[in-house]
């Protein structure tokens, strides 16, 4: 049975048919992308450069070439926004929609915030290879966000405009280095409906400050090459949150500092938020170990002198009634999960940036 002839909601297209429809390649003025390495130099969409990761571990190698955290703004006023894209790399996980995974979503900021208006979904049947399309709400010029897949890497993506439409360089991100993230599978944006829940898409747009993800799903490990290419980043704020990968606690004593130290020496003045995972069991003592592995490195910082660290329990992530239905499988977060994260790390974000 397929629900689509039955129920026209949930039909999905995936070749289109626009009369006026015309693409070019995002890669292309006026578009503009964010949290990707070099992507118009390189003709790439990664999120760090191949030979790095490569040096880092071969899960990094492969979910660094994931688009998680990737963004693209311009101005137009098309009545529609319409993708073309070729995927590589996916990873299909029972869990996690293939919205969230393969799938792209838009915004239109209407003045004061940016609204949510559609998600490009792509078919269960061929995910990898797409076209999809947004009807843009309102007329006029329109400030458009488009949010990339979060578990899926992009060898060709298009985007389609009316060929009468006007089409300009988007809105400005706030005058600040990118906040950067570096963590787990839940950083990289497991298992969001959809890529601008992702909690770190969530706090860009409550700020309008730019960022990029180093989360990897099961490869953020604390390594010592990782931390000389996080320390060699531009960032006007570092949030630590990779508890979730290391093996155990004792491995995660033995890398947790060391990066904190090897990123400080480089970056002197950066804010550092040290975040432990959000699904942690109290009455699970490994749990607990970990939690004060990453509050040990936060004391030892202050103690030195560093007044510029912060340390956000795990536990208060997901607080509230209803604690335990922010996740799809006890870990992952939903939506609901990632809103709340969003709320708590944003409001340090807020913090360390003055706004």
């Amino acid at each position: 049975m397929k629900i689509g002839e039955i129920d026209r909601n949930l039909a999905v297209q995936s070749k289109l048919e626009i009369s006026g429809l015309k693409y070019q390649s995002a890669l292309e003025e006026p578009f503009e992308i964010y949290g990707l390495y070099q992507p118009k130099e390189t003709g790439q969409y990664r999120r760090m450069p191949a030979e790095v990761a490569e040096r880092v571990s071969e899960g990094v190698a492969g979910l660094s070439s994931h688009t998680a955290g990737g963004r693209i703004r311009f101005r137009t006023d098309s009545p529609y926004v319409a993708v073309k894209a070729k995927l590589t790399g996916q990873c299909f996980m029972s869990h996690m929609p293939l919205t969230g995974s393969h799938g792209l979503d838009l915004y239109v900021y209407d003045g004061t915030a940016d609204i949510f208006q559609g998600t490009f979904v792509p078919p269960f049947d061929s995910p990898e290879d797409y076209e999809s399309v947004v009807y843009v709400r309102n007329r006029g010029m329109n400030e458009i966000t488009i949010h990339l897949p979060l578990y899926s890497g992009i060898s060709e993506l298009y985007i389609g405009l009316d060929e009468h439409a006007e089409a300009g360089h988007g809105r400005r991100y706030c005058p600040v280095e990118p906040v950067l993230y570096y963590g787990s599978s839940i950083t990289q944006g497991g298992c969001a409906s959809r890529p601008g829940n992702h909690y770190p898409a969530a706090i860009a747009r409550a700020y309008n400050v730019d960022f990029l993800c180093l989360g990897f799903s099961g490869g953020a490990k604390g390594e010592a090459e990782m931390a000389d290419y996080l320390a060699g980043l531009p960032a006007s704020v570092f949030v630590c949150d990779y508890d979730h990968n290391a093996p155990d606690a004792e491995h995660l004593e033995g890398t947790h500092a060391a990066l904190y130290r090897r990123y400080r020496k480089s970056n002197p003045q950066t804010p550092i938020v040290f975040v432990s995972k959000p699904d942690i069991r109290p009455d699970d003592s490994g749990d607990v170990r970990r939690r004060d592995v990453v509050y040990r490195t936060y004391i030892e910082a202050l103690r030195g002198g560093d007044e510029r660290v912060y340390f956000l329990d795990g536990f208060h992530l997901f607080a509230g009634d209803r604690r335990y239905d922010c996740t799809v499988d006890g870990c992952h977060p939903n939506d609901a999960g990632f809103f709340r994260m969003a709320e708590a790390i944003g409001e340090l974000v807020r913090h360390c940036l003055a706004l």
